[in-house]
């Protein structure tokens, strides 16, 4: 497959003439890019060992493994002086600041910069960010910004450049905060910049998350004209194990977007401590690609960050390169003799930074499981009570299966619950029933549960509505919508998020307490987010970080805990309840 996107050229006054794009071939040579974010060394702020923190920017384009390195980010639009302002972590490269700003000047960058370009690689500048001061109250202020953008790391002038003579490929929207003001604007005073320079090809990229359509981007993605969208697939219900919605953001592409070639990337955690939840191991991520290649708009795989990827050893030599390769070639890597196919992929169960442990990749466990469950004709099969089995579980409609010494165990789940596989693949668990069909292998299973909560705003101190099951909630009355889906339960312990999205499309304030009933057995012990206490089978989450602004519209809260059940039961969705 080779994609493309339209580059634009020529402009009439400030309006850039579509009529005159001219078609311009993608990053890499087979039209599929993989792109890595690089900046804020995530690998060393997980508590990664210093060994593995980020690199210089130049080291990353070694070899060929990126197409696209995204520098993160420009955290500040109007700082001191108004001017923006940049942040790449623990890179110093010696790097100072302009008088009178808060603006580096990285020579050091700049070169690697250009050494990049010259190995073929696109180096975009990213906007925004999960924290930051950033913005615009009009579309004039936008369009001017849009100058100084230009004029600071683009082709025009300025006496302040902090990458000096180095001319960026585009600029990336990650705008997770703030409004959604102007920035069609800004794209399309870029553009027009973009124009009046024909010696080479701009980009504009963004990085929505994934439900549809996204709050702060959603009004630019439908009228200003992108080039690649890489989707933030994790922190979110709607991640590759979760209720995968590419579908929704393909028909986006091919019915709503302004640039009919638009390409769509699968944005996903570098490792298990780069994001809160939707890490996909290896095995499951290489299958995913294959079913993405079928997609039009599909674009290739986008990954936060580089320090994390590359800093990722579950496959051989490292995340990054083993993607990119499988990405590009179809087939897995290999270093020193050591396969990365899917039946070598296993996790090392390092902790993340939320506290969750990492967890041991499906490929082990429930290929294991599915295999003595699955005849040779690859009908899945329900497992038996006393059948043969090598290890794991597995799922048998209504209940969970366990492999004890070669044979398969039989626990009905309780009444109206079925058997569901967890998040990662590798056990299963007892779940409410939100239209999952009956399955028998856990590779088969259903691997997220979202459930409506009664949720309501500090004004409001109680909701009468109904509260549903509904894989996503449709209740108007509510403002935010709650899903709880069950990573992993292997023996007595178990990991299960909170995803809370407001539904206002603004942001969740930094107060707030999340409360649900836990089932009989289970306790709570702790919370990535705020503080856990539990009276009886009432947990109780409540967080007040008031040095946090309060800017997501989107939290997820990882739990994780003990139960005394023979299998682990999910909560029960209609007594989640949110408040801020």
């Amino acid at each position: 497959m080779v994609s493309s996107s339209l580059a634009i050229k020529g402009a009439i006054g400030a309006a850039v003439m579509l009529a005159s794009a001219t078609i311009s071939q993608a990053f890499s040579a087979d039209g599929i890019n993989y792109v890595n974010y690089w900046g804020q060394n995530s690998y060393g702020a997980a508590g990664g060992a210093q060994s593995g923190w980020q690199k210089n920017l130049a080291s990353y384009c070694e070899d060929s493994v990126e197409d696209v390195l995204v520098l993160s980010f420009l955290t500040t639009f109007f700082g001191t002086g108004n001017e923006p302002v940049i942040d790449f972590s623990n890179t110093g490269n010696g790097c100072t600041t302009f008088d009178g700003t808060a603006l580096l000047n990285c020579p050091q960058i700049g070169q690697d910069i250009k050494t990049c370009q010259a190995k073929g690689k696109k180096i975009i500048l990213a906007l925004g960010g999960a924290s930051g001061s950033y913005g615009f109250t009009s579309d004039s202020q936008a369009s001017g910004f849009a100058d100084t953008l230009w004029n600071t790391f683009g082709a025009g002038n300025s006496s302040t450049r902090p990458f000096g003579d180095a001319v960026i490929d585009g600029f990336d929207l990650d705008i997770e905060g703030g409004s959604a003001t102007g920035y069609t604007a800004m794209i399309e005073q870029l553009r027009t910049h973009y124009a009046s320079d024909s010696s080479k090809d701009y980009y504009i990229t963004g990085a929505p998350q994934c439900p549809f359509p996204d709050a702060y981007l959603g009004d630019a993605l439908n009228n200003a004209w992108f080039d690649f969208v890489w989707v933030q697939f994790y922190n979110n219900y709607c991640s590759v194990q979760g209720t995968f919605n590419f579908d929704t953001w393909d028909n986006w592409a091919s019915t709503q977007a302004k640039n009919p070639n638009v390409k769509v990337y699968l944005g996903v955690p570098g490792s298990t401590s780069a994001a809160s939840s939707g890490y996909v191991p290896y095995s499951t991520l290489t299958t995913t690609i294959d079913s993405l290649k079928s997609y039009k708009s599909f674009g290739g795989v986008m990954m936060w960050d580089a320090s994390q990827a590359y800093g990722n050893t579950d496959v051989s030599p490292n995340y990054a390169t083993a993607v990119s390769s499988y990405l590009h070639s179809g087939k897995s890597s290999s270093s020193g003799g050591a396969s990365t196919s899917a039946a070598s992929s296993t996790s090392k169960g390092s902790a993340s930074s939320t506290g969750k442990a990492s967890t041991t990749s499906a490929s082990a466990t429930s290929s294991s499981a599915a295999a003595s469950a699955t005849p040779s004709s690859g009908t899945p099969a329900c497992p038996t009570a006393g059948g043969s089995c090598t290890s794991g579980y597995a799922c048998a409609g209504s209940s969970v299966a366990i492999c004890d010494n070669g044979k398969w165990v039989l626990t009905a789940c309780p009444s109206s619950l079925v058997c569901t596989a967890s998040a990662d693949g590798s056990s299963a668990y007892c779940n409410y029933n939100t239209g999952a069909a009956s399955t028998c292998a856990v590779s088969n299973a259903k691997k997220l549960v979202a459930g409506s909560a009664k949720v309501h705003s500090l004004s409001v101190t109680s909701s009468s509505s109904p509260k549903t099951a509904s894989a996503i909630p449709k209740t108007k009355s509510t403002d935010a919508q709650v899903s709880y889906f069950v990573d992993t339960s292997k023996n007595t312990q178990f990991q299960a998020s909170f995803n809370v999205r407001n539904k206002a499309n603004k942001p969740i304030s930094n107060k707030w307490t999340l409360t649900f009933t836990a089932p009989d057995g289970q306790q709570v012990q702790k919370s990535s987010v705020g503080k856990v206490s539990q009276k009886g089978n009432q947990v109780t989450i409540t967080a007040n970080r008031k040095k946090v602004p309060a800017i997501m519209e989107a939290i997820v809260v990882d739990v994780s805990g003990s139960h005394n059940g023979t299998v682990f039961q999910a909560v029960d969705p209609n007594t989640i309840d949110f408040s801020w």
